[in-house]
């Protein structure tokens, strides 16, 4: 049988959306982040110092080299006739004119002037001299750093912030939420007083516990009202059933004419199926035990000779037989009320569906056969009966009771019941095997 496919809860679905909502944000913050690196790392700087040292070798040619700036992020030096200036750094000093980088990658030419130094030149060759133009970008990758420690920081928070409320979800929704189905699954059926905690933190929980219990109350009220009503009418059936079979009882000793013996043992008959009835019924309507507890225990190897006997009346004026075959020994946990009423049925459905043969009752690995040679039935019909009678809270108009007791009493105790019918006969299986249980 397939499964039905696992659904997520709102804790899950919201965890996951959180997660990626995160994710996008942080992808965010790191495309941001890698973009202003690319800026102080690309080609950028390098056009800004050409255009720089064109404007200041612009000054230079108008008689301004005074105005040449010698401290800050930006520097140039004019060197008349070659000589170097003492505060230009060493490594420009004796450079061609070309474009210098200490990024060896971006550009052709790489010139190390300090260490930890970042910085991009610019050497122009003047008509008495040559330019020099630096422009020192160490303090802006410096605060750039800052920047992505900064944002690396704000990728923790966020991290943790997202962290935090999917742990304060768990802790505020789901787990209140199992807590409580799982008090409601621990409650006894048997006790109509048991109510859900209703002293939980959170007002929606409370809520749920609280139309838990008045959902709880009315069942019980139902209950009760089902109760009395099954002990009133179990009363009522029982006192007019005693006195129909006493009345029969003491019909049997008065010299009654033959004529009138059948339509007394049919009231007898009828007495014993409407008792066995009624007993199966109240039963039904009770709990199921747990597992554990102990129950009735029927040899059934002993009983189904009894069952035989009791329906070899049903016999009379066929030409058939009803026969206990094999009948290995064993045991089950439940009542001999309840093993009767399905063995009695598949019995008498045997009988009256043969009119010569045979009908065998055998017993072997926990499984019940009663075949009988008679004209055999629809077996389409017989499944559809049977199913349509496990999913019917009542047996349908015109079926009786039989059938429908048999799925009520294979449903109690995970029995199965297999007909298998064909021209010269019907085999009915009742596997029992759940119930058997070891006797010593």
């Amino acid at each position: 049988m397939d499964r039905a496919p696992r659904r997520r809860g709102v804790h899950w679905w919201t965890s996951v959306a959180l997660i990626l909502i995160g994710l996008l944000v942080l992808l965010a913050i790191a495309v941001q982040s890698f973009s202003g690196q690319l800026l102080m790392e690309g080609r950028y700087w390098a056009d800004l110092t050409r255009a720089i040292s064109n404007d200041h070798a612009e000054r230079v040619r108008q008689g301004r080299a005074g105005e040449l700036p010698r401290e800050g992020l930006v520097r140039s030096w004019y060197l008349p006739g070659g000589v170097a200036p003492p505060d230009l750094p060493r490594p420009l000093a004796n450079l061609p004119a070309g474009n210098y980088s200490s990024e060896a990658s971006l550009l052709d030419d790489a010139v190390n002037l300090e260490a930890g130094t970042t910085y991009h030149a610019v050497v122009a060759d003047l008509p008495r001299g040559r330019l020099v133009t630096l422009v020192d970008i160490e303090p802006l990758e410096q605060q750039q750093n800052r920047y992505a420690r900064l944002s690396l920081l704000w990728i923790v928070c966020f991290a943790a912030v997202i962290g935090g409320f999917i742990a304060w979800l768990h802790a505020n929704l789901v787990r209140p939420v199992r807590d409580l189905a799982a008090r409601m699954q621990a409650i006894d059926p048997s006790d109509t007083g048991a109510r859900l905690p209703t002293d939980y933190q959170r007002e929606e929980i409370q809520v749920i516990a609280q139309a838990s219990n008045a959902h709880l109350d009315r069942v019980a009220q139902f209950i009760q009202r089902e109760r009395s009503l099954l002990d009133q009418a179990s009363h009522e059936f029982r006192t007019p059933i005693a006195v129909i079979a006493g009345a029969a009882d003491v019909l049997r000793q008065l010299p009654l004419p033959d004529a009138s013996q059948p339509a007394l043992a049919r009231i007898e008959h009828a007495v014993e199926d409407l008792s066995e009835t009624m007993v199966a019924l109240l039963y039904l309507a009770r709990e199921a035990p747990p597992d554990d507890e102990v129950t009735d225990v029927t040899a059934l190897h002993d009983f189904l000779p009894h069952v035989a006997r009791d329906h070899e009346h049903l016999l009379r004026g066929k030409d058939a037989r009803l026969h206990c075959g094999a009948l290995e020994p064993t045991f089950i946990a439940a009542p001999e009320a309840m093993v009767r009423i399905a063995v009695s049925n598949l019995v008498r459905n045997a009988i009256e569906n043969t009119e010569v043969g045979l009908v065998e009752i055998t017993l072997a690995q926990g499984r019940v056969t009663v075949t009988d040679s008679g004209s055999g039935f629809n077996p389409v019909e017989a499944a559809r009966r049977y199913r349509d009678s496990l999913r019917q809270a009542v047996p349908a108009r015109g079926q009786g009771l039989g059938l429908f007791l048999i799925g009520r009493i294979c449903d109690r105790f995970r029995w199965t019941l297999d007909i298998d019918s064909g021209t010269h006969g019907t085999r009915a299986m009742l596997d029992v095997s759940a119930s058997v249980v070891d006797v010593p």
